[in-house]
């Protein structure tokens, strides 16, 4: 046996099965990396194409879609995140309010269902608070000004036929919805309004889902209704009336 074999392996040697060593560990770490990623990218894309048919089936049936997932039987795998966006209205419901927040409630419900048009004529155009009485701003047959500075449900009248009625309806339903009570007394100054207590909604006439991997950011796709049979890459569209939830 010569010297070299007694020494066993140089410095050099080492070094070279060390480094190679090292390269053979990098290789495996990116290979894993790309099958752990192809892997995520197919359980985002069959995750969204699962609920995307749980939505479509669920239109079918209701003739509408629901506002979030959980008004459907399908539960996405907590390796996907998911998130549906839909144009489903939302009521905020208020509790406990002061008179002068009652007063506020009121006087948003009434300019949010404001002007009042039919075809091209414009009758009432805002809401105000003057003195102790509310004013229905409009044209001088449809001027309203409701006597305060207590206001029962049956004093407010809005008075240029079908239109108004509508939206009079629509002022008094949306007060009461969201947690105002009658009588309303006229404030002196704005208030602002507290957190809501709840928060209800209403069935939605679209959506767009989005499902992302937790893993890898770069993994997103997204579909609508009006979206082939896959899902498309990518989030979904910004500059919606779409919102979560």
């Amino acid at each position: 046996m010569n010297a070299r074999a007694k020494s066993g392996l140089t410095l050099v040697e080492l070094i070279i099965v060390m480094i190679i060593a090292a390269v053979l560990t990098a290789i495996a770490a990116v290979a894993y990396t790309g099958i752990q990623h192809r892997a995520a990218d197919a359980s985002v894309v069959r995750t969204i194409a699962d609920a995307q048919k749980v939505l479509q089936t669920f239109n079918v049936f209701n003739h509408y879609y629901p506002a979030n997932l959980a008004s459907t039987d399908y539960a996405p795998p907590y390796t996907v995140a998911v998130v549906l966006f839909t144009d489903a209205s939302q009521t905020p419901v208020y509790s406990n309010l002061t008179p002068d927040q009652n007063a506020q409630l009121f006087l948003n419900a009434c300019n949010g269902y404001m002007p009042v048009t039919d075809g091209t004529t414009t009758y009432n155009t805002s809401c105000i608070y003057s003195g102790n009485n509310l004013h229905a701003k409009g044209t001088i047959t449809s001027n309203v000004v409701v006597q305060g500075p207590t206001i029962n449900q049956a004093d407010f009248v809005l008075t240029c036929g079908s239109a108004c009625a509508t939206a009079q309806n629509n002022i008094i339903a949306s007060f009461l919805a969201q947690g105002g009570t009658f009588p309303v007394t006229v404030p002196k100054n704005g208030s602002t309004l507290p957190a809501p207590t709840t928060v209800t909604y209403g069935n939605a006439s679209t959506y767009c889902l989005e499902g992302r991997s937790p893993d890898f950011p770069d993994i997103v796709y997204h579909t609508t209704p009006d979206s082939a049979s896959m899902p498309e890459q990518g989030p979904c569209p910004s500059g919606t009336n779409l919102h979560y939830p």
